[in-house]
């Protein structure tokens, strides 16, 4: 009891100060059988407030992006606020896609465990966190060309995004057709297509997957990884689950993400603040569409580098896990 009594609390702080719920708006909270006692937790907090509270639940789908039943799709579309514990994301959707442009907002949980309720990740200022956000998006925003280096050397990423749109979540979902994955606080950016050149070293988390305690080094070439040093566990592991897709586009990078939320902490076995944690890049690939990119594969995989150095257009932006704007 006393536990559930201490997850109402971030509940709660999502309703309120991430969706702002409204007396008699339209929420849907959208749980895989997984999730029910954390789906059942919204329902009670969204009716507590006066909101018109429906529950849908489903069988997990196999991985991120997988699209959902068409009764669930509609569902998203009629809704005002939508919340999502589930196992797999549905971000990477058709049907979040739909739900966005007709206006619902939208608070999603891929990897949802009960711990993140727990452990204080969600207990943050998201209004403060906001404000890095923005200075941060800006900068994408306006951008040309970005390069990721490491202090030893190993990692040395070039790539373009002149003409893109930075797609800032700060957990705030205030605005039409806004989403955000607390807790994962971030910004990011979809690089143009075919020009990440450059090697990469993943020091951080393989999402899904989790913590690398193995560095895993990725080459990439126009655009696609065409090389993983598979000699290791971590290795191994990227290259089985890129080849498991059985997708070539998979492999395409569509995303770098700034993790920005000073509360998270990778290694804890929450995919979320595994690619959240403060002063983490991540570097995503496959299905690119959120992040407008046209890049279209069946799964979207973030691949986190612990301690980057990231420069856009030669301003050094993020060093020693600083965001230096």
């Amino acid at each position: 009891m006393l536990e559930r009594m201490e997850m109402m609390k971030p509940v709660g702080n999502i309703l309120d100060q991430c969706l702002a719920l409204k007396k008699g708006e339209q929420l849907l909270v959208l749980a895989d059988t997984d999730n029910l006692r954390i789906g059942q937790l919204f329902m009670l907090a969204g009716q507590d407030r006066g909101a018109e509270t429906m529950m849908l639940t489903y069988k997990p789908r196999k991985r991120h992006g997988e699209e959902l039943p068409p009764v669930i799709a509609a569902a998203m579309k009629a809704a005002d606020a939508i919340v999502a514990p589930t196992t797999f994301s549905v971000n990477h959707t058709d049907a979040r896609k739909a739900a966005s442009n007709a206006g619902a907002r939208l608070i999603f949980f891929p990897g949802c465990k009960e711990e993140m309720f727990l452990d204080g990740s969600l207990d943050i200022d998201f209004a403060k966190q906001a404000e890095v956000i923005a200075r941060l998006s800006k900068v994408l925003e306006d951008g040309k060309s970005v390069r990721v280096r490491s202090n030893d050397g190993r990692t040395d990423l070039r790539f373009e995004i002149a003409g893109r749109h930075a797609v800032p979540q700060n957990g705030i979902c205030h605005e039409p057709g806004t989403i955000s994955p607390p807790p994962c606080i971030e910004t990011a950016v979809a690089p143009v297509e075919w020009t990440t050149e450059g090697t990469a070293v993943i020091d951080g988390a393989i999402v899904p997957g989790g913590e690398v305690l193995e560095p895993v080094e990725i080459r990439f070439e126009k655009g696609r990884i065409v090389h993983i040093d598979a000699s290791g566990k971590d290795g191994k592991y990227m290259a089985d689950l890129l080849k498991s897709y059985n997708d070539e586009n998979i492999y395409a990078h569509v995303e770098l993400g700034f993790g920005l939320n000073p509360n998270a902490r990778i290694g804890r076995g929450i995919e979320l603040e595994d690619e959240g944690e403060f002063g983490t890049i991540h570097l995503g690939i496959g299905n690119g569409i959120t992040f407008g990119s046209p890049i279209r594969a069946s799964g979207h995989i973030d691949l986190v580098i612990r301690h980057p150095i990231v420069e856009v257009d030669g301003q050094l932006v993020l060093k020693d896990r600083e965001v230096l704007i």
